[in-house]
């Protein structure tokens, strides 16, 4: 009997903890859907290292054609005929209109979501696209009823209705002023968090020394920096922009200031800034994946209304200038800024360039107000305040 094993070494071993399954559904219709998929993807693998996320572009690689091809057309419709973009926004938000093309999209779209679900089995659905909650959900219902589906709103300002569907189990919305949009379309406020948009986690860090990061974009380290976006495709008039205010800073007196314009994936106008003769040190980037960074070198931004380029700027303290935005959703975004005191819009190149370099040079107890007022609109926790609640009520 000496030689008996303990007790405890006969016991079967303990079964391994199940892995949680995450399905987030996006389309790339603009990046700010897959950015914040991708932010709210680390965030999980962060705070819980068993979790399995999967990222499905479900409007492009999970309906029925020719639904499925509408995506590939929204850059073209948006930048060319953004009047026709704005009355299919505004017709999608009224509820019979949208509830019945949505019921049979769903429809036709059924075996595919099936299969999706089948394939993938999720514990947990995460939506950040407003258009995928009305055809998922009435197929997540009748499948698996008993699994959880949130919705993790990607808009600022312009709450459109389909994000709002009644059977999600929450909804995490931008601002507190989202949660009343959100309470007047019928939803609990039991159900309703504002945390914040998802942003990236390098937004949450602390940034490093502003000198060094100059550098290493290859920005003059002594320089303020006025930073140029024209969206993940580089589009909009940036080179108008860049010209006026290049001009307005020469004007100024000297070199007051510097300009980085990140031009994405839109390689004809890097080609173009580059090569063209400038009054003031003007740096052209291409894709740029440490925007933290960029931001953390720059003293004031010029971008369009996009919401993921307004949250994080306002994380940064960037004061803002606005010069477009998309007719419907991001209409909002521009007086959440305006609203604010953190930043003006203004359309026209000529002028923003002059006030821009206004800003830069003479009026620069203006910027610090701005700045504090856009960095009162900033939540760098945000990722990880609602990754955190999805969590807790799982």
């Amino acid at each position: 009997m000496d030689n008996a094993l303990p007790t405890d070494d006969l016991r079967p071993p303990a079964a391994a903890a199940k892995p949680l399954r995450v399905l987030i559904l996006m389309s790339r219709t603009g990046g700010g859907h897959l950015a914040s998929a991708r932010a709210l993807e680390a965030e999980f693998q962060a705070q819980r290292p068993d979790t399995e996320v999967l990222i499905v572009d479900m409007l492009t690689d999970h309906i029925s054609p020719p639904f499925s091809l509408l995506p590939k057309t929204y850059d073209t419709i948006v930048n060319r005929a953004p009047r026709l973009w704005h009355a299919l926004w505004r017709m999608t938000a009224g509820a019979k209109v949208g509830g019945a093309t949505t019921a049979l999209v769903s429809h036709l779209s059924r075996g595919r979501l099936e299969r999706l679900l089948a394939t993938t089995r999720p514990d947990l659905v995460v939506s950040v696209h407003p258009l995928v909650n009305h055809l998922m959900l009435p197929v997540l219902a009748r499948v698996s009823p008993s699994t959880r589906y949130v919705t993790v709103v990607t808009d600022l300002g312009g709450i459109h209705p389909l994000w709002l569907h009644p059977e999600n189990a929450a909804v995490y919305l931008p601002t507190e002023r989202a949660i009343e949009v959100a309470s007047a379309n019928g939803l609990p406020r039991s159900r309703l968090h504002a945390h914040g948009l998802p942003v990236r986690a390098d937004f949450a860090r602390e940034p490093g020394d502003r000198a060094e990061t100059r550098r290493h974009f290859g920005l003059d380290p002594a320089l303020p920096v006025v930073l140029v976006i024209g969206g993940g495709g580089g589009i909009g008039p940036i080179e108008a922009i860049v010209a006026a205010t290049a001009d307005q800073l020469a004007a100024a007196g000297g070199q007051a200031a510097q300009i980085a314009v990140v031009c994405a994936k839109n390689a004809r106008l890097k080609a173009d800034i580059e090569c063209r003769r400038w009054p003031v040190p003007v740096t052209p980037l291409g894709y740029v994946d440490k925007m933290s960074d960029l931001m953390h070198a720059s003293d004031f931004i010029v971008t369009k209304a996009g919401p993921g380029t307004i949250a994080e700027a306002s994380i940064r303290g960037l004061p803002m200038a606005i010069y477009g935005y998309i007719p419907g959703q991001e209409a909002a975004n521009v007086d959440h800024v305006v609203e604010a005191g953190a930043g003006f819009f203004q359309p026209d190149p000529a002028r923003l360039g002059a006030e821009v370099a206004r800003l830069m040079t003479s009026g620069v107890t203006d910027r610090s107000v701005m700045a504090a007022r856009a960095m009162a609109l900033g939540r760098a926790q945000a990722t990880h305040d609602i990754v955190a609640s999805i969590l807790a009520a799982h």
